[in-house]
């Protein structure tokens, strides 16, 4: 998927968000399932998932997001989301056991 692609689901999710939505980040940088970042406040995947692009956007700014995966490891869930930085893949993974499925 492109940049382009990418920020053009971001924007169409950015609308859903409810307006009382506080999302914080916490756990690690994303490098690992044991140092994914998990979304606070989120309560479905319409306030979590454009979190997730929000804070790729912010960390990798000049990043093109290139894959998604969905995971379970140890009764967690998690997305891990492959991109492209500097010509060079990067995994982030995401902690989305709190709100997914939930819509």
């Amino acid at each position: 998927m492109s940049r382009f692609l990418g920020l053009a689901c971001l924007a169409t999710f950015a609308f859903a968000l409810p307006a009382a939505a506080e999302i914080t980040y916490g756990g690690g940088d994303g490098s690992s399932v044991e140092a994914a970042v998990i979304i606070l406040g989120a309560t479905s995947e319409s306030d979590g998932v454009p979190a997730e692009y929000l804070w790729i956007d912010k960390a990798y700014p000049d990043a093109d997001v290139e894959g998604q995966a969905l995971l379970d490891d140890k009764g967690r869930v998690y997305d891990l989301l492959t991109l492209t930085v500097d010509g060079k893949p990067v995994e982030v993974y995401f902690d989305i056991t709190e709100y997914f499925g939930k819509f």
